[in-house]
């Protein structure tokens, strides 16, 4: 099955799978060839998938759709970044902010936006740490 990754900026990835494992809204979920046709929102998280013949690899996935017909599966995200790509010091950085920010209880403070950096810090130090 073909995998590919999407976000406006670029593609991240674009390769045949043996499988995928990603985290919807409503649960964890898992896609092997021949899935029957599913659309699902994804929540902020972790994607596992195994490229065919290699070993299991992981890209943080911020949000977005989840697409496939069985012989392809796509995912359209504002923002995905592979394992190789995460910068565990930005990432601690933008956790310690995000934090900071989430304390404050100030009325100028976007709580909700500040919860969504915190979750996406927290995807990409988990990553940082599989590696």
């Amino acid at each position: 099955m073909r995998l590919k990754i999407v976000t406006p900026s670029r593609v991240v990835f674009d390769e045949e799978v043996e499988a995928i494992r990603a985290t919807a809204v409503d649960g964890e979920f898992g896609v092997l060839p021949n899935h029957i046709p599913m659309v699902t929102p994804l929540n902020i998280g972790v994607l596992q998938f195994t490229p065919t013949g290699g070993a299991e690899r992981t890209a943080a996935v911020m949000g977005g759709l989840f697409r496939t017909d069985g012989k392809t599966a796509s995912i359209l995200s504002d923002a995905a970044e592979l394992d190789s790509e995460i910068d565990a010091t930005r990432a601690k950085h933008a956790m310690e902010r995000a934090e900071a920010r989430v304390r404050e209880k100030n009325a100028d403070v976007d709580l909700k936006r500040a919860e969504m950096a915190m979750a996406r810090a927290i995807t990409r130090l988990k990553l940082s740490k599989l590696r």
